[in-house]
């Protein structure tokens, strides 16, 4: 028996997509396996535990997929208050949407966590009998912990001890996305007390080579493997309305069943993207049949008369959702949709028209610093005209947008802030994007950029030099490895400029702010 398990805290609106596509690849094959959200288990006994009277009340408005997000609002700010007091009072590592998140992010050591696994905090305790209870009722031979982001990471540990000190002779995986982009460099032997294997990219073969003994290399992997949710309770999930913005609200209401359009960046050549691992560039697309048989058996899974699904790629190709829309129209098959695309040419008014009839929603996409030098510069592909064409298009056919916005790009200057922020402001005025979030860059080390800094501008400590070339100074106690820092000369002061766009942002969202000029945002922070 194979256990696949995810730790807390990650999404509790819907299932995060790892242990059901794993289970629905692995079970394909004839393997037995079973899956366990341990995310929002643990999320739901922390509330009821420290929660009042209202809690259990609260719980079951959130969790009625049938009321409309506006009977959700008052349950959902008690939620809130309640996580906010649960930090304050009894953990404060505490999040709902992440947990101890710090020990995470850039720990080029594993002493601070290990040092944190000593202790037990009261999500550590509920964790842990969590972890029991499945492990009596599955009785595994193998256990995968998927650790998608860092505030998952302490969480992963936990039950990785847990399952030794309960079942010794189990085989412990560890996987997912921060294993995939953090711990690339990993040669700390003692994350072996806790994992038997630490498995990159997707998985699906490198199981197979685990558990066939097969070289992954020879291991056929489909172009699209249909997840199974078999095993996990979609009635636990609850919606957490937390902004009046339709699209922004995507995130956390809706129980979004998620699966892969296609494996892989059909573009993977941006310059601050993770273009040299396999989750990028390794593209791959199914047909357009595969793609809807998959949602009809996922709806028929689930139950669901109008399924909701979340494509979890990293851009959507233009060429195969045009045929996947044209085969859900032929085949009648109502649903709603949404995922990430490129703002490029391909999406004209004509494929944005046919999405909406095949029950696209919405769709979101990277904008980055919206001025045509910086877009150059990374290589992004796209221009400020071609964007604003397609995100006519989706106007114009009632489907929603977001937008991922960059600041403090190499080279990037004050002025071009401003330009973008213009940019972004007139979007907004015009209905071409309803939601929309201001990231700062940040530099990794599975870049272009990090590969050859000088062209950027910028540059990287000798040590962190060392490092991307894979000559690290600690070896036998590198951890986690991603995110480097480096020098600009001359760079604008990012911490006041990030404040301004992402206060004008707030605004914008919210319908307000847009007959103000630029320079009020940026002297609203000085």
């Amino acid at each position: 028996m194979i256990l696949l398990l995810t730790p807390p805290f990650v999404q509790l609106n819907t299932p995060y997509p790892a242990t059901p596509s794993l289970v629905g690849f692995l079970s394909q094959r004839g393997y037995k396996c079973a899956q366990r959200d341990l995310s929002i288990e643990v999320a739901l006994e922390m509330l009821r535990t420290y929660g009042d009277d209202f809690a259990d009340e609260a719980i079951e408005i959130l969790q009625n997929p049938h009321l409309p997000p506006e009977a959700k609002v008052r349950p959902t700010a008690y939620i809130d208050e309640l996580a906010l007091w649960i930090r304050d009072n009894v953990d404060p590592d505490f999040g709902f949407s992440r947990y101890a998140e710090h020990l995470g992010v850039a720990v080029p050591d594993f002493g601070l966590v290990l040092r944190r696994l000593r202790k037990r905090s009261a999500v550590d305790r509920i964790l842990e009998a969590k972890v029991e209870e499945v492990l009596r009722e599955t009785r595994p031979d193998m256990v995968g912990v998927a650790c998608p982001f860092p505030g998952t990471l302490l969480g992963s540990f936990r039950i990785a001890k847990t399952v030794r000190r309960l079942a010794p002779d189990v085989c412990l995986i560890l996987g997912g996305g921060y294993v995939n982009t953090e711990l690339r460099s990993l040669d700390d032997k003692r994350v072996g007390r806790f994992f038997d294997v630490v498995m990159y990219d997707e998985g699906y073969a490198p199981w197979i080579e685990l558990l066939e003994g097969t070289d992954e290399k020879e291991v056929p992997v489909p172009a699209l493997v249909k997840p199974s949710y078999e095993g996990l309770d979609l009635s636990l999930y609850m919606d957490l309305p937390e902004t009046e913005n339709p699209m922004h609200r995507l995130w956390s209401t809706g129980r979004w069943l998620k699966l892969q359009m296609a494996r892989g960046c059909y573009w993977h050549k941006c310059a601050f993207c993770d273009v040299t691992l396999d989750y990028i560039k390794s593209f791959e697309m199914p047909s357009a049949a595969s793609v809807v048989d998959a949602m009809q058996a996922l709806a028929a899974e689930t139950g669901s008369d109008v399924p909701s699904f979340h494509f979890t790629d990293e851009a959507m190709p233009p060429a195969l959702i045009a045929r996947v829309c044209r085969e859900i129209v032929k085949r009648k098959f109502r649903c709603r949709w949404w995922g990430n695309i490129r703002f490029d040419t391909a999406f004209t008014p004509q494929l944005a028209r046919l999405m909406a009839r095949a029950g696209c929603i919405a769709v979101s996409g990277g904008l980055e610093c919206a001025v045509d030098r910086l877009l150059a510069l990374m290589n992004k592909g796209i221009t400020l005209a071609s964007a604003r064409a397609a995100l006519t298009a989706f106007r114009d056919a009632g489907i929603m947008v977001h937008a991922y916005l960059m600041y403090a790009f190499p080279t990037e200057t004050e002025r071009e802030a401003r330009a973008a922020l213009s940019h972004v402001r007139r979007f907004f005025k015009e209905g071409l994007v309803q939601s929309a979030f201001f990231h700062r860059f940040a530099l990794t080390v599975h870049s272009p950029i990090a590969k050859d800094p000088a062209r950027f501008g910028i540059r990287l400590a000798p040590s962190v030099r060392a490092s991307v070339a894979g000559r690290s100074r600690s070896r036998g106690r590198t951890f986690a490895l991603n995110e480097i820092p480096y020098e600009e000369p001359n760079a604008p002061d990012w911490n006041r400029i990030g404040k301004a766009l992402k206060l004008a942002l707030y605004n914008f969202m919210r319908g307000t702010g847009f007959s103000k000029p630029i320079s009020f945002w940026f002297k609203s922070v000085e």
